[in-house]
């Protein structure tokens, strides 16, 4: 009965799938430190699909971030750039050698106001899965979809140890703060239309 219900549906209420064109697209990253000093740069996306439904409303969908395509923006000097950015691949951060992927899958979207929805999915990183609840300005219209926001996300659920207040309590001022914040700019379109 439940496989019939669901080829039901899949007839009744036909999803399209869009997917993100990684090069008309753009993650940014920010982490701040104790003093508020930060450091900010761009990440991007791999092979990531959204499902559509026949009213043009996000259903549900899957967004591979590629943790080796981390650059960093605002470091200026070459050497200071490249050590930075190479620490962040490092066990200290995202430890991109075994990780090289991290996942948000979404779950549930809820509409708000206008064109804003509340996003619910669980994001993985290092293999740690935690839920994550956030805002996104999504529009969808003609086999095309545009998605803005921001995403706070708390590193110290995900092993990222490194000057983290929440796994070592005495550090003092040194601290780099927990929450770091990817904010995004998503194209998505139907790869089978020509």
């Amino acid at each position: 009965n439940k496989l019939f219900y669901i080829i039901l549906c899949s007839i009744l209420f036909p999803l399209t799938q869009l997917e993100i064109d990684k090069d008309k697209s753009a993650i940014k990253w920010k982490g701040t430190k104790s003093n508020g000093s930060y450091h900010d740069g761009l990440i991007a996306v791999n092979n990531s699909m959204l499902n559509i439904d026949s009213n043009n409303i996000l259903i549900d969908g899957e967004i591979i971030i590629d943790m080796n395509s981390i650059i960093c923006t605002d470091i200026i000097d070459l050497v200071g750039n490249q050590n930075l950015v190479e620490h962040l691949k490092t066990d200290d951060f995202f430890s991109t050698t075994n990780f090289p992927t991290a996942l948000l899958k979404i779950n549930k979207v809820t509409a708000i106001k206008d064109n804003d929805y509340r996003v619910n999915g669980d994001l993985t990183i290092k293999n740690q899965t935690h839920p994550i609840e956030f805002i996104a300005n999504i529009m969808v219209a003609e086999n095309m979809g545009l998605a803005s926001g921001k995403i706070e996300i708390d590193r110290a659920k995900y092993n990222i140890k490194y000057k983290s207040k929440s796994w070592y309590p005495d550090i003092g001022d040194m601290f780099i703060n927990d929450i770091f914040e990817l904010y995004f700019n998503l194209l998505a379109v139907n790869k089978d239309i020509p």
